[in-house]
């Protein structure tokens, strides 16, 4: 049976181990935006237990992202020999989050990830997104109607301040959204104890 990766001591112990399969496979280097449980964990903000290492985006010169349609070879490669090497699920670095990028991420997301940048060796680069971004991600996936609770009770472990609430709507609202979207989300800021934001939300 694999395991979960947990910890940020076992999510640290596979990314060292990605990075050295790369170096291994003599890859050029791959740089990643990391979100998720995993970010979550990394920068100590919660402790749970995660499955995965979520991918959010390679990023390029400048900072630029681009959305993972399929990981390089080499990646790919490096990904299946630490599952099988550290006995991790197959799925346990993917980039089912790039679809995010649809939607683009919030503002100066990059220069923010920049504070929580690790390298593992020569070939792998890992940049964690801010716990700014991250409140405003959780945010948005306690929108989801099957999948919300995970990321509804993250979000009250993280006990957002109103400021990051702030950044996270002036996210949201920037798309075309429906009333039944805007009235979904002032029902979710109600429950986190932020009625002026719902108001907010509905005008």
């Amino acid at each position: 049976m694999r395991k979960d990766l947990g910890s940020k001591k076992e999510i640290d112990r596979a990314l060292i181990e990605l990075g050295r399969q790369l170096a291994c496979l003599d890859s050029s280097e791959v740089r990643i935006l990391c979100g998720g449980a995993s970010a979550l964990c990394m920068l100590e903000i919660l402790s749970r237990s995660t499955m995965d290492v979520d991918a959010l985006a390679i990023l390029g010169k400048g900072g630029a992202l681009s959305k993972i349609h399929r990981f390089p070879k080499e990646l790919q490669l490096a990904i299946q020999r630490t599952a099988t090497t550290l006995g991790l699920d197959e799925e346990w670095f993917n980039a089912s989050a790039t679809e995010l990028l649809r939607f683009g991420l919030p503002k100066g997301v990059v220069l923010r990830s920049t504070r929580h940048r690790k390298k593992y060796g020569p070939c792998l680069t890992v940049q964690f997104l801010d716990r700014l971004d991250q409140v405003a991600l959780k945010l948005f996936a306690s929108m989801d109607p099957v999948k919300f609770r995970r990321h509804l009770e993250d979000l009250v472990s993280m006990k957002p301040k109103a400021k990051e609430i702030d950044h996270a709507l002036e996210w949201m609202l920037g798309w075309k959204t429906s009333p039944a979207f805007r009235k979904r989300l002032s029902s979710i800021l109600i429950g986190l104890d932020f009625p002026k934001h719902a108001k907010r939300v509905l005008e």
